[in-house]
């Protein structure tokens, strides 16, 4: 039977101790243990982690760990924000900027009010009253005869009841909710965002991705492996890879191909998962990656990347 969200609430409250600094991080117990039987074993296994229940986990980040949390609540987690870098000063030195008008089209004066002309004569000379009417002897129309008033039957009118399909029509348009109601503002946090200028640096947002990835593969967390995939995916297609942002993608997979929980390349050419998404990334972008002297610069570090790397772009560049 799967587990409910009053399972979730009602279970018992356990404590991580995360990262370096062991920050506590309470949580629900079953809402952890579904999400991971590795987990559950460390809070239901009958260890010392059940009887006291609190446990460390020194080898996780603290928001890499929340973002686990709110996976197991929600089934999905928070896109991580990118990094607003300074902008560059386009101005040369020694100009005054305070002179420099903001859109280039100067201060605008109003200009002097102009009188109107024409208008004085019409109080000398005021419009003309009509004469006064004289109530005693009101106009007399010589087409009005006299006649009998005659009483003019009223229509007889059919009374209508009411349509139920009219009913139903307006009892089926009727929307309680704008734009989704709440459940769409959440679900807006969960979509990757798309960069849209050389200076928001996008390494956080890659590197949360990648690093929950492996927090899941780690622990046997296939769903969530997917998942981060997914946005990774998704953040790397809507990626506009700025030559300046093409360190981003390099600090990537450094990461992915430095981190020793991920498998290397099997006998038979088979790549982990995360490490294929980034060298297909780069073969697809090599007219940009690899004019940077970043990349040759990492080329020269050696390593597996280089040798997935050539396997792969072999067959695609002339």
């Amino acid at each position: 039977m799967a587990t409910t969200f009053a399972d979730f609430i009602l279970s018992h409250q356990f404590t991580f101790f995360v990262g370096q600094e062991e920050k506590p991080i309470v949580v629900h117990a079953a809402a952890i243990a579904a999400a991971s039987q590795q987990l559950d074993a460390l809070i239901n296994g009958g260890m010392g982690e059940s009887e006291t229940r609190c446990a460390r986990l020194e080898d996780v980040e603290v928001d890499d760990f929340i973002r686990f949390c709110e996976y197991a609540y929600r089934g999905d987690y928070t896109v991580p924000s990118w990094e607003e870098l300074p902008p560059e000063s386009s101005f040369p030195s020694g100009t005054n900027q305070q002179n420099i008008s903001d859109d280039g089209w100067g201060t605008w004066a109003p200009g002097p009010k102009k009188k109107k002309k024409g208008t004085k004569w019409r109080a000398a000379f005021p419009d003309p009253e009509p004469p006064p009417m004289d109530m005693d002897h009101p106009p007399h129309s010589a087409d009005m005869e006299d006649e009998p008033l005659v009483a003019v039957p009223e229509p007889a009118y059919e009374v209508m009841l009411p349509s139920r399909t009219q009913l139903r029509a307006q009892f089926n348009s009727r929307r309680y909710l704008d734009d989704g109601g709440p459940k769409a503002l959440i679900l807006q946090h969960f979509e990757p965002k798309p960069n849209s200028a050389v200076d928001q640096n996008f390494t956080p947002v890659l590197l949360a991705h990648a690093r929950l990835y492996c927090f899941a593969h780690l622990r046997l967390i296939a769903p969530l492996k997917a998942l981060t995939l997914d946005k990774l995916h998704k953040t790397l297609m809507a990626f506009k890879l700025y030559t300046k942002r093409v360190g981003d993608i390099i600090e990537l997979t450094r990461y992915a191909y430095s981190n020793p929980d991920l498998p290397d390349r099997s006998d038979d050419g088979a790549l982990d998962d995360l490490r294929k998404l980034v060298v297909e990334y780069i073969v697809c972008e090599i007219d940009t990656i690899g004019n940077c002297v970043e990349f040759v610069k990492f080329l020269e570090e050696g390593g597996e990347f280089v040798g997935d790397f050539w396997r792969l772009a072999r067959d695609y560049v002339a």
